[in-house]
Order: C-alpha cells, then structure tokens, then sequence
C-alpha cells in the first residue's frame, strides 16, 4: 500500500535533484533515513557542502507556501513537536506542485525561534510589502551558496573492487558512530561524504582497495585492506605534496579510527 506522504516527499527529493543537477549542483543522498537533512548539495567546485532538507509543500489554493521548522515524533499515546535544530541544517528546498517549481530558503534567513515562514506565490491583492516574501525571489538555488568556479578533474573509472571496499567503509564508519552520504547520478572525485555523529562536520572521503589516487578533492582517504577486512584512514592534510598515491606501504601510520586520521 502506498504512503501518501512518503509518496510526496520521495517527489520533492527528485524534483530538487534535477533542478540543481540543471544548475551544475550535484548531490550526496544519506544512507540512513534519519538524518536531520535529506541530501548535500555539492556546489561546482567540489568543496562547499551544504545540509538540505527538503520539503512538499502545497499551498491549498491560498496562494501561499508555508515553512514549517518544526519536527513530529511519536509515542504509544501522543504525537510530539519540537522545534528543528538548525544548527543541523544549512537550508530547505520546498517544491510547490502548483507551481512545479523549488524554492530556497537558507537558515541564516529564519529568525530565532521562528516555527515556520510563509512564501507568497503571488502579490497581495491590497499591494502591500512590507513582511512579504515573494516566493520567486527564493527560485535561484545559487542561494544555497555561491556557484563559485567549476572545478575540472580528471575522469575514473570505479571498478568492482572500489565498490567493495567503499560498501565496507561505509560499515566501518557506522560502527564509529558516523553516517555517510553517497554521490547521485555523478562521477565524483571521492567516493563518500562522511557526516560526524552531532550532524556539524562534513568530510569528503576517496575509498581506495589497498590504494587509491591523490585527489585535491577530499578530506580524508579510507583504505580498505582485503586481507583482513580492516579499513583505515588518512587525513589529506599529512599527505605530502610530491605523493600521488595513497597506500599501506606509502603510509603505515594510518589510523583505524577516522577522528584519529584526522587529529594526526
């Protein structure tokens, strides 16, 4: 039986994929289903990420969208709500399907301990202004964060193995308590966004099989060894410059947990 409101919000997750795939915005989706944010935005040069969430909303024929900052969770007996902590979130993308169109709306615009903001998707009648928002004027998802230059990197090809030990990266930072987003419909230059437990830290990971390619693209490198199915970590920045590889024998000291890697 189909969940009408899973339905929707599964549409608005699309529609936003394509409409910042159409602006040169790529995207990371989530692994698990309980994050704060529903996808990251990946501006054009491959190093700004931003936490998305994303939104269904209709206007019900009032001409107008609502934003609401507010989560529900369940008990046996009552429904709760609370406030979002938009510390978690770096914006909402809120699809219209009478406009068929996304709007954009940082959290740096949402005034503290504001439950929800209202879009107009036309004028008011008596033309007034002042406390309208215009719904048109949050359409250029460029407000998510400045388009920036296009960062051009070298095409790869991602065999069976990379997959491997990706899918096993992926388990390894589980276990330590992080979550992790994969890329959607591109070829990225490294192979996970890894999310820190309190939702703050967004990093940037290139899996390899035992090795992998240097990348200026990334934050950490995650090596899988095969032999026993261990994986460990190395933060870009104790890499040396002249290094264009990443392996066990380049670099023994690589740690098995990823806030290790990172520290030094």
């Amino acid at each position: 039986m189909a969940h009408l409101t899973k339905d929707k919000g599964d549409l608005a997750v699309a529609k936003a994929i394509a409409h910042l795939l159409e602006h040169n915005i790529h995207v990371c989706l989530p692994l698990s289903e309980h994050l704060p944010f529903d996808l990251i935005a990946v501006m054009p040069d491959l190093t700004t990420l931003k936490r998305v969430q994303v939104k269904y909303r209709s206007d019900r024929g009032t001409g107008s969208l609502v934003i609401k900052f507010e989560a529900n969770y369940y008990d046996s007996k009552h429904i709760y709500t609370k406030l979002v902590d938009l510390e978690k979130i770096d914006c909402y993308a809120a699809y219209n399907p009478t406009t068929g169109r996304m709007y954009y709306l940082n959290v740096t615009e949402i005034p503290e301990g504001t439950r929800g903001m209202c879009l107009r998707l036309q004028p008011t009648k008596n033309g007034q202004q002042r406390g309208i928002r215009l719904a048109r004027d949050y359409e250029d998802p460029q407000r998510i964060a400045a388009l920036g230059d296009i960062a051009v990197y070298p095409s790869r090809y991602i065999d069976s193995q990379t997959h491997l030990a990706t899918a096993y990266v992926e388990t390894d930072l589980l276990m330590q308590g992080w979550y992790t987003c994969s890329p959607q419909r591109w070829d990225a230059p490294f192979d996970l966004i890894a999310v820190s437990p309190d939702m703050l830290h967004l990093l940037r990971l290139r899996v390899g099989y035992g090795s992998t390619d240097v990348t200026p693209y990334t934050d950490a490198y995650a090596l899988y060894h095969p032999d026993d199915k261990s994986v460990h970590y190395l933060s870009a920045a104790h890499i040396p410059r002249e290094d264009r590889g990443v392996g066990f024998n380049l670099h023994p000291a690589m740690s098995s947990q990823l806030e290790t890697a990172l520290a030094g």
